[in-house]
């Protein structure tokens, strides 16, 4: 029974909020009605305001207090100071006197007698239609509401940009989509309203123009009608309370805003609806944008249900604050209705400039519980560095034409006025990478460290040998670089003879648990979806049945992402629970890392069924080696450079598109030499230098590249990816290991006949002692001849032993690679016979 008295009280509290919103124009009707009552005739229709361009104000005499550039009377002469003689050869004797005139002369041209430093002139001045909605009473309101607009417009921007992704699978995300599309509408198309007076105000002598400014002005009115119904309607009506099915509520409340819409429709074809001129609608539309702003920012925070915002206090405050906005607005639209004074008012001007301005903060409000989901951050930075820019335009081109105005006689002349603008641009030039460099930092100090363990997982997952090390290592640094509360990975056995078909490592195990037996009763529903599964319907991809999401909320999950094959075939599961810090969400960054680890995952699952097939098939042959080698290098290597493309797609992309081309190149190489133990030189330094094209796109200058090859020996026969691999460790255990980076030489040369020289060298970090005593010894395969051949040397890696192992059985036993070492660098020297031995031949 309560429940359906709250539902009735709310439905009967949103008709009164829209009945409420069209007060002001019920004023207007009551005030028609009284004036055909006491004179028995109606009020006659009003044409539309004149505009002249310039704010006259009484002082000892009518002057010229503000004369808008552009404008019919600034293009006819009119100057700030500029005194008023005469009107039309008649005299005028107060300021309020000249303004009614002009605006009853819309559409002529009017002679205005001035007085100009004690000397008079005449100027024909053609009366155009007032540009309503907009305030050119000032240089500093002009110029601020200007840049206000764009700034506001900006904001639009960036949160659609960062919002669309999300809209497109989730409803929320599409509202508040439309939310912002529609505040953008009204701040977007009044910044080109703007420029466009700025630059030229439509006269009467171009009616295609007119028209045009009259179709950008209704679209810009209609966007700012729009959007305080569209934030009422979805804050409350959206909200999974038991009233949101009463569809003539939303009826009730698309009145208002409809009704406003006509009446402005028709004020602006017609040139008046009933006695009203177009911006009568200014002060009823300001009432109305308040009273629902208002509105749905209290109902917001009083019928919030949502379990995630709970302790969001800085939100509830951001609600209250626009609510009393809202509310001195209606009080201000109110008070002055229709009063004439209001556009010759600078105050009352800035006032509604500011309510136009208004939308943001509503619409940033409300959107972002939606936002958050979407790469915010990466947006934000880029806001502040427009932002910055923005201001730092602003603040050079007026203070410019400031000190222009003072120094060069005349004021700032089109030469002087150019010099300063190309200035500003070189000096944009100039600032703009600094800014990047500053903005990119920001952002990489932010993600340095989850992208850091990621990097470290592709690192490690290719000396990992069993599927249960594997499971726990991707559990840890899950956990270590998302910040979960707990998580799990679940990965399925290749082979379930008895055993449990599931290996489970869990990060910070926290009841209720979620274990393998429960995932068994929602693997289905995930296994047929084969998408991302997240609480919150931003992320949501994998839509399960109401019953298995549900069992997912009860345990904690928060994001389920599968590892599938490439086939698509799920594989496992990471599960994860909320973030440990309060208030923090998954965005879809972190969704796309988990991919990416998912990837890397299932790659380095396959490797493992890959590498047990080949010790039972192909033990101790070249191609299972070489196999092995590709199965440990590519995916690693393939997630660092699609990291990269991704970093570089946004800044750079140019530079990511050759990128993309030398890494699909390098794959092609790596491809074509499958199952081949030899390749020429050429063949081999060209995969070489495709794959440090992309290793130099990662790490920038810090890499410098040296290639030395002697012509003569393009043809000459090496083993496959032998040299590639010594390029790769040159890069991986010394460059990169080494601060600022450093220089990979390789050198190609004929020795003596028959032997030739391959030098891979680089001045990274070396082979310190401790490291050569801390890694595992490797020990060499058990050829016939093992005894005779040397042990491997310690600090020899996956990469070095597969080589030296390949070229004993292709050469023989003596050694072909030899390595050697200081604190200044390393140097890897392959010598090779001009061809293999028979027995391997």
């Amino acid at each position: 029974m309560l429940r359906r008295h709250s539902t009735v009280l709310i439905r009967a509290l949103l008709v009164v909020i829209a009945m409420t919103s069209l007060v002001p124009l019920g004023r207007l009707a009551v005030s028609w009605g009284e004036y055909f009552r006491v004179l028995g005739r109606p009020l006659e229709a009003t044409p539309p305001r004149g505009f002249d361009g310039v704010r006259w104000t009484d002082d000892d005499a009518i002057v010229a207090a503000y004369v808008l550039p552009g404008s019919p009377g600034y293009r006819a002469g009119i100057r700030e100071g500029d005194r008023l003689a005469s009107l039309d050869y008649g005299q005028v004797f107060t300021a309020a006197d000249l303004q009614s005139s002009i605006e009853r002369a819309t559409g002529t041209v009017q002679t205005y007698g001035l007085l100009r430093n004690g000397q008079p002139m005449e100027v024909d001045v053609a009366i155009a239609r007032d540009p309503t909605f907009l305030y050119p009473l000032s240089e500093r309101l002009w110029v601020g509401g200007a840049w206000g607009f764009a700034l506001a417009t900006l904001v639009h921007v960036l949160a659609l940009s960062t919002i669309w992704p999300l809209a497109r699978r989730a409803p929320r995300a599409r509202r508040a989509a439309w939310l912002i599309g529609t505040a953008l509408t009204w701040v977007g198309g009044n910044l080109l309203r703007i420029v466009w007076v700025s630059l030229d105000t439509p006269g009467p002598g171009a009616p295609v123009a007119r028209t045009v400014f009259d179709i950008l002005t209704l679209l810009a009115v209609a966007g700012w009608l729009a959007f305080p119904y569209l934030l009422l309607r979805d804050d409350v009506l959206r909200r999974p309370h038991p009233h949101q099915s009463a569809g003539w509520v939303r009826a009730v409340l698309a009145v208002p805003p409809l009704g406003l819409a006509l009446g402005v429709a028709i004020a602006t074809v017609r040139g008046h609806v009933g006695p009203l001129p177009p911006d009568a609608f200014v002060a009823p539309i300001v009432f109305y944008v308040c009273i629902y702003v208002g509105a749905a920012t209290l109902l917001a925070v009083a019928l919030r249900r949502d379990p995630e915002q709970r302790g969001m206090h800085w939100l509830r405050v951001g609600y209250a604050f626009v609510a009393v906005l809202a509310l001195a607005g209606a009080v201000f639209a109110y008070g002055v209705g229709a009063s004439p004074t209001v556009r010759e008012d600078v105050g009352a001007g800035w006032f509604l400039t500011s309510l136009q301005l208004f939308s943001v903060l509503p619409v940033v409000l409300v959107s972002l519980d939606t936002l958050r989901f979407g790469q915010f951050d990466v947006v934000l930075a880029r806001g502040l560095t427009y932002a910055v820019s923005l201001a730092a335009l602003f603040l050079v081109v007026v203070g410019g034409q400031s000190i222009l105005s003072a120094v060069v006689p005349g004021g700032a002349g089109p030469v002087a006025l150019g010099a300063l603008v190309v200035g500003v641009l070189v000096t944009i030039q100039q600032v703009s990478p600094i800014v990047a460099r500053w903005r990119e930092g920001w952002q990489r100090d932010g993600r340095a460290a989850a992208l850091g363990r990621l990097d470290r997982f592709g690192e490690r997952v290719r000396t990992t040998v069993d599927l249960d090390t594997l499971a726990a290592l991707a559990a840890t640094t899950i956990g270590e670089a998302f910040e979960p509360r707990s998580a799990a990975v679940f990965l399925r056995r290749p082979e379930t003879t008895g055993e449990d078909p599931w290996v489970r490592a869990p990060y910070r195990p926290e009841p209720p648990t979620f274990d393998a037996q429960e995932l068994q009763r929602v693997w289905d529903a995930l296994r047929r979806s084969g998408r991302v599964w997240a609480r919150n319907e931003e992320l949501d991809e994998a839509e399960l049945p109401a019953r298995d999401a549900d069992r997912l909320r009860t345990f904690g999950v928060a994001l389920a992402v599968p590892v599938s094959d490439g086939e698509g075939e799920p594989l496992g599961l990471f599960v994860l629970g909320r973030k440990l810090r309060r208030f923090q969400v998954y965005t879809t960054a972190d969704v796309e890392r988990l991919r990416g680890l998912a990837g890397q995952l299932a790659l380095a699952t396959e490797r493992l069924r890959l590498l047990e097939r080949e010790k039972t098939l192909v033990r101790q042959t070249t191609e299972a080696e070489l196999v092995a080698l590709r199965a440990q290098i590519n995916p690693h290597f393939l997630f660092n450079a699609l990291n990269t493309v991704a970093a570089l797609i946004a800044e750079r992309p140019e530079e990511a598109e050759a990128t993309v081309e030398s890494l699909a190149g390098l794959f092609r190489d790596v491809l074509s030499a499958s199952g081949r133990p030899f390749v020429s030189l050429t063949d081999e330094l060209r995969l070489v230098r495709r794959y440090l094209d992309v290793e130099q796109a990662r790490f920038g200058d810090s890499l410098h590249v040296e290639i030395d090859v002697d012509p003569a020996l393009a043809g000459v026969e090496v083993p496959a990816f032998a040299v590639q691999t010594l390029v790769e460790n040159a890069v991986k255990h010394g460059i990169e290991r080494k601060r600022g980076g450093g220089t990979v030489r390789v050198r190609v040369h004929e020795e003596t006949a028959g032997l030739t020289l391959v030098e891979v060298s680089d001045t990274g970090v070396g082979i310190p002692a401790l490291f050569a005593e801390t890694l595992p010894s490797v020990e060499s395969p058990p050829p016939s001849d093992a005894a005779a051949a040397p042990a491997l040397p310690p600090y020899f890696g996956d990469g070095l032993t597969n080589v030296a192992q390949r070229l004993r059985q292709l050469y023989g036993p003596p050694d072909c690679l030899v390595v050697s070492s200081t604190p200044d660098g390393t140097t890897a020297t392959l010598t090779l016979p001009a061809r293999p031995c028979p027995s391997t031949s």
